[in-house]
């Protein structure tokens, strides 16, 4: 078993190796994975406890996927309330931010659903 330290350890080994910042290194993890898309190779997914692997258990994309979305939708409620509601309570007729606020609640909407999927 690989723990999260290992991991951690891995990309900064990737990092030293390749000489590249870490946000080029994640840029290029990036790349890769837009790469491996257009091959039809199996999805490139990061756990904590392997880093980064291959990956075509479907069970363990899904549980990855729901995982991400989760990530995203904890990002999504945090720049509604932190931004996007102290802006329309500046603005309240803006049209901007309404449309804003309509659209991201409609986006928090779908993301709260996949989050809460559990197949039966």
């Amino acid at each position: 078993m690989v723990t999260p330290f290992a991991s951690r350890r891995r990309f900064a080994q990737l990092v030293r190796f390749s000489e590249l910042s870490p946000h080029q290194a994640r840029s290029g993890l990036a790349c890769l994975r837009d790469i491996i898309a257009k091959q039809g190779w199996p999805p490139l997914i990061w756990t904590r406890t392997d880093g980064y692997k291959f990956c075509s258990d479907t069970t363990e994309l899904q549980a990855y996927e729901v995982a991400v979305i989760r990530a995203k939708l904890t990002e999504i409620r945090r720049f509604i309330t932190g931004v996007v509601i102290p802006h329309q309570a500046l603005q309240p007729k803006g049209r901007w931010i309404n449309h804003l606020n309509t659209q991201l609640s409609s986006v928090e909407s779908t993301l709260d659903v996949i989050a809460d999927y559990i197949e039966v």
